[in-house]
This record gives structure tokens, sequence and C-alpha cells, in this order.
């Protein structure tokens, strides 16, 4: 979730950019960047401010939806491994503070589409609806249906992404895909609470049997926790990063100044 942030918002401030210089549509707080900027980075930042509060209600017309809640209508997670066996289905899943973001270390390197950014967030509130039949350190079950509630604190992730480029189409565009993207978070704190919603006692059982071991084990069970939350935001993004990019023209994202001629070495093209 949080890497769709930097590719797709950045990307749109600078297609935003480009159409600012050369149509006058787009308003003029977007300033355009261009390839052989020595402030590319720094560019790339002040363009997503100047978008940063159009974010939190989304884009229709560019399938950016909207950052304040994040929502997904439903997701499901089936993993097993030493310390976290988990079958659980979430619906109406709902995340407040993305739009928050602070990012550092940006790199965007457009020799070879690869690009590494720094994310960090105060804080990130959690609902959900869910369905789960999980094992956590093979000692504690959580089973039954309900909602969650939670926030989490300080929130740090570092990014990595590889992305390739289309062959031009017969209107002389390409389109970048992303094809690799890795997570590297670490969660701070969090505080959170399953309430059973069943009319059954033991699932309510569970799920204060649950609530007691996190609060006593908050650390632990984090640390347990991130890698998932890592993977399913890698597998999140990508869809969401390539719907996006798929409608972006590389040419209209990143220009070249008009009196030169090409600024970066050609990247290597690939087929979709």
């Amino acid at each position: 979730m949080t890497r769709w942030l930097p590719i797709l918002s950045l990307a749109l401030s600078l297609l935003a950019a480009d159409h600012a210089a050369y149509s006058g549509k787009i308003p003029s707080y977007v300033s355009p960047c261009k390839r052989d900027s020595d402030d590319l980075n720094q560019c790339i930042v002040n363009a997503w401010e100047a978008l940063r509060p159009k974010m939190g209600e989304g884009i229709p017309k560019l399938k950016i939806p909207p950052l304040e809640p994040f929502s997904i209508p439903e997701t499901s997670i089936d993993r097993r491994t030493d310390s976290l066996d988990v079958k659980a289905t979430m619906t109406q899943l709902a995340i407040m503070g993305v739009n928050s973001v602070i990012f550092s270390k940006l790199n965007v390197d457009l020799t070879d589409l690869s690009g590494s950014v720094s994310l960090a967030f105060a804080d990130l509130n959690v609902t959900t609806l869910y369905v789960m039949d999980a094992m956590l350190m093979k000692i504690v079950p959580v089973k039954g249906q309900g909602k969650f509630n939670g926030t989490l604190n300080d929130v740090k992730v570092n990014v990595t992404g590889r992305a390739e480029l289309s062959p031009k189409n017969e209107r002389g565009n390409s389109y970048l895909k992303l094809v690799e993207i890795k997570f590297k978070g670490f969660i701070g704190d969090a505080i959170g609470r399953l309430v059973d919603t069943t009319n059954n006692p033991e699932n309510k059982i569970f799920a204060e049997t649950a609530n007691m071991f996190y609060d006593n084990n908050r650390r632990g069970v984090l640390d347990i926790l991130t890698p998932f939350i890592e993977e399913f935001c890698e597998s999140l993004v990508l869809g969401l990063a390539n719907q996006v990019l798929s409608s972006l023209p590389f040419e209209e994202m990143f220009i070249e100044a008009a009196s030169k001629g090409p600024l970066i070495k050609k990247p290597k093209i690939t087929s979709l």
C-alpha cells in the first residue's frame, strides 16, 4: 500500500507537470520535472507535495483511489510458518493516515528504471471485519468472525523497486511496468482489539485470549506479523501501480529538454 504512494503519486505529479508545461490546463502549482535535472528527486518531492491535498479524495480519471481512508473491499490471507498459521478473509478494510506519509532518501534512476525511498507514518488507524482461523506461535488459537480496530505507531518502510519499459506503440508512446518491489518495514508499536461478533462463547474466549496474549507480547507478535504485512503490501501495490502506470506514457511523465537529444541511456526494452 505504502509504496504505491511514491510510485503512482510521483508518476501522477510528473504527468501533471508535463501537461502544465505544454497545455496550460493543469494548475500552475505543479512544476515540470525534466530528465536531466540535477534536482530530479527533489523536483519529484515538490510535485507530490503540491498534489498531496488532492490525493485524499483520489483521482478517478487516473484510477487513483482515495487515500483517506485507503479502502480495500475484500482480501484474503492463507499462510503457514513456524510462528503463524493463518487463514483469514478481511472485508471493509480501511486505513486512515496514509496521506500523511513523509518520505525521504528518494532516489530515482532513469538509466535502469529503478528507485528507492524511505517512508514514515506517525500513525495508521486500521479497521476491518474479519473471518479467521489462525494459530499464533503454535499455542494461541484465534477463530471466529468479528471486527478489528487498531492503531500502528511510528511506522517506517524502506522500499526498492524496478520497472521495465514496453516497446513504443503506434503513437510513439511506451509504458512503464513495475516488475519488482520489496518492502522492509518496522512498526514501532501498535494497539488493537479483536471483537468477536458470533454468538459462540468459545470464539469470544479465543478473541479475548488473543487480545490478552498480544498485550503481554506486543513486540514479539509485531515482529512475527511484519513479514506478512510486507508481503501483502508488495502484492497489493504491484497491481495498483501497474493499473495506473498502464495509462501514463513514459514520454509524458519524464520530459526531455526541447533543445537536446536523449538525456539518459536508453532503457532495456522488454515486452509487457
